[in-house]
């Protein structure tokens, strides 16, 4: 008998058994609920009455079979956002869920989601934000030493296996700390002695991967936008913002997170976390603002396609329920990625590639068609290239590739390419850089005899555990009446459906058989919004899309101090793809005045941001309201919140007694970057 060759020694960095467990999940989801839900907000200012929480039918089951329904393997729970309230009994703060007359202040929201988790079979993780806007003490070492560690205590101790642990990255600075509204500042770096910290999860909850934009286990990619790098290596070397050396909680170069470092110090692969709706918590306006299945398709092959995790919030209604549009959305999304891995046709191909490590089985290339991660196609050392090539019994279609590495064994190859036999000709498929945990390869159908994976360049012998081939099934059609108003206030909506007409409403959300035939534009001068769907012969409707529209700009003039310019009228063309970029020359002292020419009735602000550009979009704001150009009333100052990472619309709402104006005076105080301009995609009225 010959020597038995020994298995390749492991390249670079590997993963734990944690993370090992973590990778296999690969779909799973947020769920963002608490004082938010019920104010309309995305980030609470912390004092919120903890009476404003009181969910009417909260259905923990619901909640997460739905979730479960989508393919997703696991959930993660805000237990505690920025606002500082607490969704569990905690000792730790009188700012909790038993001040809430929700079940008579004996709710424990943590407890009913992680045991439904448990009793649904998905795993369980928590989200405990750094920051609390509303302890008395933040900022302080008692904040960290004791109240966030032991809430984190609690948490990790009281609730049974937790398989991730979430900490945001957003922290330090404004808030309504014991009742003192005032900027708080920390040093990111240091405040929150993270050795520390981790050594508290450590000996709780052996299992747990933690999160954060450093890690040290799982990173952010960097976007709310659910998308990895098209190379996203499972690889990295967190770097600070300012020191290059010193990273820290919101301190790092986030963008990094997309790409991971080649080679990098440590084994801490990308999460990608986006939501389902523009927001990350519920808000009524965005119940037609639900994202469809074959968007959800494209960042999932964007995300878990690019060797990441896709991570998808799910945010529970004022109820405590899915709404019925993300709740059927999820449904939908299961059924696809079911129908996608039902059939692997590499299972039954025949196999041979151009070396192999030895005759054992340990390294033979018919591994990659079996079920196991683990097993793999192995080269002798040194040998960094080559190709495997899998023959199918007859002319196969199909659109997706997904190739796997043993990362065990660390991340061997760099670039790769998959070929397809036609017709005895060879066709390019597919190629990138960089495979790790996995990576799906989409492309246009193909019927093939063959399909052959070359790796071109890698830093050790090659070490392939799985190649998958899978035929896509049809994604549902998404055709919804597109709506749209011109400068004379005329609102068209265009759109075809086989056998349905248009119908629509203003200032309503449902569609219904009973709403408002379509049958010419109308005007609609003030604001509000228009929903439209398309209506079957049955009585059934598409999915329903609408649109705010603020007061028609008629003759408005916006200008910044005293000095006019064409591109203003950018921003109050309702088109958030134009955008008005303003020279700002010192923080908080210039301004923006739009003149509307005529007193009326405000109801509110609208501030759109630039959607594909955040440096510039303002964080932090004053508004003023006047009638004659020359005495101002201040009506609102505050924070647009995560507006850096989620640029979506945010409205200021103006007190009845302060809403009769002619004027309206923006004032930036801070906003992204350290630029000298300011962005506006839109300024709606309301």
């Amino acid at each position: 008998m010959g020597q038995k060759i020994a298995s390749p020694a492991p390249y670079g960095v590997t993963p734990s058994e944690r993370l090992l467990a973590w990778h296999e999940l690969e779909f799973y989801g947020f769920i963002h609920f608490t004082i938010n839900t019920f104010t309309d907000k995305e980030w609470g200012y912390g004092d919120e009455s903890p009476t404003l929480f009181n969910p009417t039918h909260f259905d923990p089951d619901q909640i997460v079979l739905s979730m479960k329904a989508a393919g997703m393997k696991a959930i993660i729970l805000t237990a505690k956002h920025h606002d500082g309230f607490c969704l569990w009994p905690t000792k730790t703060t009188e700012h909790n869920i038993t001040k809430s007359p929700w079940k008579n202040g004996k709710g424990d929201v943590v407890r009913e989601i992680s045991d439904a988790c448990r009793r649904h079979d998905l795993k369980f993780g928590v989200y405990l934000s750094p920051w609390d806007r509303n302890n008395e003490h933040y900022a302080t070492p008692h904040y960290v030493n004791t109240i966030f560690q032991n809430q984190l205590r609690e948490l990790l101790t009281n609730y049974g296996p937790v398989f991730e642990v979430w900490f945001d990255g957003a922290n330090g600075g404004d808030g309504y700390y014991g009742g003192k509204r005032e900027e708080r500042k920390i040093d990111r770096i240091t405040y929150y002695n993270l050795d520390e910290l981790w050594n508290v999860i450590r000996p709780l909850q052996p299992m747990a991967c933690i999160f954060s934009d450093l890690g040290p286990e799982i990173r952010w990619v960097g976007n709310e936008s659910g998308v990895a790098g098209e190379t996203c290596w499972p690889t990295y070397t967190p770097k600070g913002r300012e020191d290059i050396n010193k990273p820290g909680l919101g301190q790092t170069r986030y963008e990094e997170g997309q790409f991971g470092t080649r080679d990098g110090k440590y084994w801490i692969p990308a999460e990608c976390d986006v939501s389902i709706r523009p927001g990350w918590f519920y808000h009524e306006s965005e119940n037609n603002r639900v994202r469809s299945v074959e968007n959800l398709v494209n960042l999932y092959f964007k995300s878990v396609g690019h060797g990441a995790s896709m991570l998808l919030n799910i945010p529970p209604s004022r109820k405590g329920t899915v709404y019925p549009t993300d709740s059927i959305t999820l449904a939908q999304m299961g059924n696809y990625l079911q129908r996608l891995y039902a059939v692997n046709y590499a299972t039954t191909a025949k196999v041979k590639a151009s070396a192999v490590r030895s005759s054992d089985k340990t390294f033979a290339p018919e591994n990659v068609r079996d079920t196991d991660r683990y097993s793999y196609w192995g080269t002798p050392d040194g040998v960094t290239t080559g190709e495997i090539i899998l023959q199918f019994s007859k002319p196969t279609t199909f659109d997706v590739v997904r190739l796997r590495e043993n990362i065990k064994l660390g991340v061997r190859s760099d670039d790769w390419e998959v070929w397809t036999q036609v017709k005895g000709q060879w066709q390019l498929f597919g190629k990138g850089t960089a495979i790790g945990a996995s990576r799906l390869v989409k492309g246009p159908k193909v019927t093939a005899d063959a399909i052959k994976v070359s790796i071109t360049k890698g830093k050790a012998s090659i070490c392939i555990s799985d190649i998958g081939v899978f035929n896509s099934p049809e994604l549902p059609k998404e055709n919804l009446p597109v709506i749209s108003r011109d400068e004379k206030g005329q609102v068209h909506i265009v759109g075809e459906s086989k056998n349905a007409s248009i119908v629509y409403e203003k200032n309503r959300n449902a569609i219904s058989a009973t709403s408002t035939p379509y049958q010419a534009p109308f005007v609609m001068t003030e604001s509000g919004s228009v929903s439209a769907a398309f209506l079957n012969k049955d009585g059934s409707t598409s999915r329903i899309s609408t649109v705010t529209f603020g007061i028609l700009p008629q003759n408005w003039v916006l200008y910044k101090n005293q000095a006019t310019t064409d591109a203003k009228q950018l921003a109050l063309d309702n088109n958030p793809k134009t955008v008005w970029l303003v020279d700002i020359n010192a923080q908080g002292t210039d301004a923006l005045i739009l003149d509307t020419q005529k007193s009326q009735v405000i109801k509110g602000v609208s501030y759109v941001p630039d959607p594909t550009n955040g440096q510039g979009n303002i964080t932090h704001y004053a508004l003023y309201g006047s009638q004659n150009g020359n005495d101002w009333q201040l009506i609102q100052e505050g924070e647009f919140s995560n507006i850096e990472a989620n640029p979506r619309p945010q409205r200021v709402n103006i007190p009845k007694d302060k809403g009769q104006l002619r004027y309206l005076k923006l004032v930036p105080k801070r906003w992204v970057g350290n630029g000298h301009q300011v962005r506006i995609a839109d300024l709606l009225l309301l």
